[in-house]
Order: structure tokens, then sequence, then C-alpha cells
């Protein structure tokens, strides 16, 4: 559906606002596109090497029989594809990537994984993941999955991860270190810490305005200290499915240098392949369009825009719904009708484990949502349709754990 001129300046001043954000605004992503190779490249931050914007994620390959993996692995390369990355803590994927890298080592960036927190761990998991992909050298090793600031503590300190690292690097067996994390707030602190050489996060236009640090703060720094930026979970663990393809367009029009997306079929792969092909940056009423229109939204995921205004209660109704995103990525709507997606959307609200954060910073709000909410109370209407004052009793219910906020039919 495409919308009318009139709507468009409508939800374009909004998402202005809401694009304080830093959202992704470059529309010169495909100049720094070298095409030559059949699946364009980038430069991967300062590190002088160029990768597909398609990297070929490992994580789903625990699902498909070895024979599979080794013909998606050869069929990727024989496309152009030259960066694969996977992790040792994902089952038999650095084995099965093995079986190719035996003949194709030389023709791949390749990248793996450490969840190791100590010294000792990680150098026995740094030689474990050369044998097990059969190479004597890796291109990248990722500090995997950061999730509490004590890990990231234990990794640069005294006989830590960081230490190994280091030492495998002067030894030859890394040439690149970088980092992952599923919390923005941790990731931020790793990259101003340690000077990586890269870092990947979670990147796809459903996530956009759940936390807007990554666009905000993060992105922004890695350009600014030539960090490679890689995407991971681009489909958002599968929730935009309807949408896969201007999900990845999406990803690509932001200012990333690869989408590390896995595949556990071989029509999946040719999908990918060709859009990674054919890609023409999303144009801003395009974005619009989506930010519109995108089922996933379902009615309800506040767009951060601030047209809705409380000037009774004095309500500081972006800040709570903010604070929602970080709970559950506001997933849980009240009004889920089919299954399928019901149970796709509670596999995945928490999946990041911000609920704490997000009661914390609730907590901190000088006026909350009060029991008694009056829906004449707010003022401004919501571009997108959202109802806000049910959004709001929702919201407070999961940000304060109080079910009497939901005495009413939500």
């Amino acid at each position: 559906m495409k919308v009318t001129r009139r709507k468009f300046i409508t939800l374009a001043a909004a998402s202005a606002a809401a694009m304080s954000l830093e959202g992704p605004t470059l529309a010169d992503e495909e100049d720094k596109m070298d095409k030559k190779y059949g699946i364009p490249r980038k430069k991967l931050g300062k590190t002088g090497e160029s990768v597909s914007i398609l990297a070929f994620g490992g994580f789903h390959l625990v699902e498909v029989m070895p024979s599979d993996a080794e013909r998606m692995l050869n069929y990727y390369l024989d496309e152009g594809g030259n960066f694969i990355e996977t992790a040792i803590s994902y089952g038999d994927s650095e084995k099965k990537i093995g079986q190719v890298m035996k003949t194709r080592r030389d023709e791949c960036f390749l990248s793996t994984k450490t969840h190791f927190r100590t010294k000792k761990e990680a150098a026995d998991g740094i030689d474990a993941s050369l044998k097990n992909l059969q190479t004597d050298h890796i291109d990248n090793l990722f500090v995997h999955c950061l999730t509490q600031k004590s890990e990231l503590d234990t990794v640069l300190g005294p006989n830590g991860a960081m230490e190994a690292i280091e030492e495998a690097r002067d030894a030859g067996k890394i040439r690149f270190v970088s980092v992952t994390a599923h919390s923005p707030e941790l990731l931020y602190q790793a990259i101003t810490s340690y000077k990586f050489d890269a870092m990947m996060e979670w990147i796809n236009y459903y996530d956009y305005f759940n936390f807007p640090m990554i666009y905000k703060r993060i992105l922004p720094y890695c350009r600014e200290q030539g960090m490679g930026v890689i995407a991971m979970k681009p489909i958002a663990d599968g929730l935009l499915w309807k949408n896969a393809s201007k999900a990845l367009r999406w990803v690509w029009s932001v200012p990333v240098d690869s989408i590390a997306a896995g595949n556990n079929n071989m029509d999946m792969l040719k999908k990918n392949i060709k859009q990674a092909k054919s890609f023409k940056p999303m144009a801003e009423d395009e974005k619009q369009d989506l930010y519109e229109t995108a089922p996933e939204y379902a009615g309800y995921v506040c767009r951060q825009c601030a047209k809705c205004l409380d000037s009774d209660q004095g309500l500081d109704i972006k800040s709570i719904f903010a604070a929602e995103g970080y709970f559950d990525r506001q997933m849980y709507t009240g009004n889920i009708p089919d299954p399928a997606e019901y149970a796709l959307r509670e596999r995945l609200r928490f999946w990041f484990g911000n609920q704490g954060l997000a009661q914390e910073r609730y907590s901190k709000l000088k006026v909350k949502v009060p029991k008694d909410l009056n829906p004449k109370s707010i003022h401004g209407k919501c571009p997108y349709g959202i109802d806000v004052p049910r959004k709001l009793r929702i919201a407070a219910w999961k940000l304060t754990g109080d079910s009497e906020f939901l005495p009413w039919n939500v």
C-alpha cells in the first residue's frame, strides 16, 4: 500500500521526531559496494578486507544434514560470497563448515566466535575451532554474546579471554577481533573499552523502534572509529518472515558492512543471494510506507514520534513506550488472534532479557500511569492508529507487574 502525499507528509513529520534516533538515512550505501564478485562486497571498517554484504550465518547449519550444509556452502562460494561466520557454541556448525574449508579456505573471510571468558578456556577454544574448521587461522574472532558488565570485565581483565585472543593474534592464529552483545548498553561499553575491529548487533526494522541506542549512538560511533558493522537477526529471528525481502533491503540501507543471515535450505539461500545481487537502497518514502504498513507492528508498536501528548497528567508517553520496547519488544499486544503468530511472539519477546532494565527505567519516571487513567486526558492523535490509552495500561502492567491495570477489556 502506498501512502498518499498528505499521509506521507504527516508520517514524515512524525518520523522526523523519531529520527532524532539517527536513523537509516544514508542513500549512498550502494555506491560503497564493489559489484564485480557476484554478491556485492564492502570494506569491513578499517580492516582493509572486502566482505560480501550477505554473510553466510552458520547457526542454522545445526539443523541440516552434513551433505546439505556442504552443498549450500559451496553454492554460496560459487556465487561469489566470501564471508562465512559461525561459533564454537553452534553445535556441529564449525565441523560442517570445516568440510568445505579443507579445499576452499582461501576463498573466504572466515569468522567464528568464542563464548569463553577466561584466558585458558579461550585459548583452548581457539585451538578447538581451528581443528573443527580444518584451518590454521581464523580471519575474525568474535567475543560472543556478552550479557553482563562482569563478563566484559573478566574478558578484558587479568587472565581474561582477551589475553588469549591477543596471543593467538600474535601467533597468526587469528587476524581480527570483534564483539557481539544482546544489550546495546553493554555493547557500547565494550566498543568504547577496547579497540575492536568490528562488532555485530541485531539490526532490523521491527527493533529499530525498540532499541534506538543502536542507531543513535552505536552505529555513529562505529563509523567514527572505523569499526566494521555486521548486522545479525535481520528478520528478527523469524518475526518478519512475511516481509523478509523488505527486511533485508531495509538493513542494507542502514550503514552496515554485511548481514549475517542464517540458511537451513537451498531455496532460502538462493532467494537471499538473488536479493543481495539486486540490492537498491530504500528511498525515504518506501521506509515511511514500511513503517506504516508492516504487519508486525500489529497496530501497537510505538514509532517514538511523540505525536500523542498528555497535558493533563504529565505522562511522558514516549519514555513509557520506550521502556516497554526494552521490556518485551512490544510483542505482547493483548490482541493476537492467530495462534502461530502468538506462539512466535511468546518465544521471541524476552529474547534479549532486558526486563529488569526496562522496569528500572520506568520506576525512575516522575509520573507513572495511574490506574484510573482517563482516556480523554491523552491529547494528540497517533498517526499510526495506536490506541494510546489502551497501550499505556498494557505497558504499565508489564513494567510494574500489577494486574490491576488490566481489569478491563484489553
